[in-house]
């Protein structure tokens, strides 16, 4: 592979502001150009009085499940607000939806028991069940406002566990219309755009009349993030080029290097 496999390539994130940076970095330390386009925005206020319930009770929980980077750093950052303390946290087990999940958790030294590989929540659910007697184990699961209901639904009807659902942050679409990120996006087009969740497919679906290059643009292949941004992809009509490996910076170079080629 040459030392710079993406000189003269523009490369469109589509992940939200302050996000991905690790993505963006590699990127053009292999040659790309890179422009961002956020498509969503994240908000971290999870309703209060249940936020208070469930910190006044964090001692009675066996099991703390994360669905995604978004509820580890949003769950941390109400916990570190009511406790200075992450021993605070008790003798939780702690099991993550897929590496990047994973990846977020450690980097609070804290050891996760249990990681799905693929990062879906009904590849965790099963493993969980696969490894652990889980009935009337008591589950508190830090998610999102879209987060499918099918771990929480699994965990309760067929572990026979008690499972509390606390939303610690929500997605939302971000209107890109007038922005000059979606000018130059328009003006210039891409050889690649990567979606980074199925939320940023919908967005772009959404604005999709605003987002058209321009006569004389480069028309983008598309690399989706993983298997459930590929899935979102396929049922908007968005032709995929590539699929990430893991949702990580170099797995995310390497589909666009493999899109590419094609």
């Amino acid at each position: 592979m040459s030392k710079l496999p993406l000189r003269d390539r523009h490369i469109v994130l589509t992940r939200p502001e302050g996000r991905g940076a690790d993505w963006k970095e590699l990127l053009m330390e292999s040659g790309a150009s890179v422009a961002e386009l956020p498509l969503i925005e994240i908000s971290f206020e999870p309703d209060a009085m249940v936020l208070t319930e469930v910190l006044d009770g964090m001692g009675e929980y066996d099991w703390l499940v994360f669905t995604s980077p978004n509820g580890v750093r949003g769950f941390f950052n109400r916990f570190f607000e009511r406790f200075a303390d992450i021993r605070s946290i008790g003798g939780v087990k702690i099991a993550c939806v897929g590496p990047a999940t994973e990846k977020a958790v450690r980097a609070l030294h804290l050891e996760p028991d249990i990681t799905s590989t693929q990062a879906d929540g009904l590849s965790l659910g099963k493993k969980m069940m696969d490894s652990y007697d889980m009935e009337n184990q008591k589950i508190l699961m830090a998610t999102g406002n879209l987060s499918s209901p099918e771990l929480a639904s699994l965990l309760l009807d067929q572990a026979m566990a008690i499972v509390d659902v606390l939303k610690v942050y929500a997605t939302e679409e971000r209107p890109v219309t007038e922005s000059p990120e979606a000018a130059e996006f328009r003006r210039r087009g891409a050889d690649i755009i990567v979606f980074a969740s199925p939320s940023a497919v919908e967005s772009f679906i959404h604005q999709a009349a605003s987002l058209r290059p321009e006569s004389g643009a480069k028309q983008p292949k598309a690399v989706a993030i993983g298997p459930t941004t590929a899935d979102a992809m396929k049922r908007s009509g968005i032709p995929l080029a590539a699929v990430a490996s893991a949702p990580t910076a170099e797995a995310i170079r390497d589909a666009v290097i493999s899109a590419l080629r094609e």
